[in-house]
């Protein structure tokens, strides 16, 4: 059976091209969403030399000064070097001691607490299916967010269409049925990065159209001024005397 050959211009993707490797330690240091988004874009970058706070702040979307406070935080926990830089045990990883994240994870926005959501669902996913179905609960224990915020995340990761979620239930040994855990299944990054370059492109085209419509209002309103709506009433006039009703009968 003949091979079917790539296309020009389709590179084939190597695995180690586009993921990136995360160790599974990281969650043993329990750090912030920030942190985590942080520390997980260092780990993306393997930059041989050290990056910029502002060069961190661009790839992850948030300022210098916030990048530049939680860098202090990972270097104090001995993840990231003064240098800014990962620290030389974080770069000593076994295939058997990482998970990985996709590349085009930054291009999404994600709020930091959503961003280390997902990647704990990448953590413990099912390789073969890409399913998994933790509780409200074991997320948040193992991120140390709130029940609410990780509910939150999960309808984040829900509408930017990173994952999908199924409902399950159970019967106990007494034939209750019970509802179950969700069933979370991780979405293929090509189809969710190009849904979301979609909806950039129609924020785009409404903000181009509604721009359209403001320069022509002005240009209408340039060239035909508004009159006033409402005019200042005048102040009322003095009766004339000489037009004054008299008394039919003087007395």
């Amino acid at each position: 059976m003949r091979r079917r050959a790539t296309p020009i211009g389709w590179p084939r993707r190597n695995p180690r091209h586009y993921r990136f490797a995360v160790p599974n330690a990281v969650w043993e240091y329990k750090l912030k969403p920030v942190e985590f988004t942080i520390f997980s874009y260092l780990c993306y970058r393997r930059a041989p030399s050290a990056l910029t706070p502002e060069v961190i702040a661009a790839g992850v979307h948030m300022t210098a000064s916030t990048v530049k406070k939680y860098l202090e935080a990972l270097v104090d926990k001995e993840l990231v070097t003064a240098e800014r830089s990962l620290a030389l045990d974080v770069q000593c990883i076994t295939s058997e001691k990482f998970f990985t994240l996709p590349n085009e994870v930054f291009l999404l926005r994600l709020p930091p607490s959503a961003f280390m959501v997902y990647a704990y669902l990448l953590l413990i996913e099912d390789r073969r299916t890409h399913t998994c179905h933790p509780s409200y609960n074991t997320i948040a224990t193992a991120t140390g967010l709130a029940k609410n915020t990780v509910m939150k995340s999960i309808g984040t990761l829900l509408e930017m269409g990173l994952i999908t979620v199924e409902s399950s239930s159970y019967f106990d040994k007494r034939g209750m049925k019970w509802k179950g855990n969700n069933l979370y299944t991780i979405q293929p990054m090509k189809l969710v990065v190009d849904a979301f370059h979609q909806r950039q492109l129609r924020h785009l085209e409404l903000d181009t159209e509604r721009r359209r419509v403001l320069r022509r209002q002005a240009e209408y309103d340039r060239c035909h001024p508004r009159a006033a709506l409402c005019a200042p009433d005048s102040a009322p006039a003095a009766p004339d005397p000489s037009q004054q009703c008299k008394p039919l009968c003087a007395s």
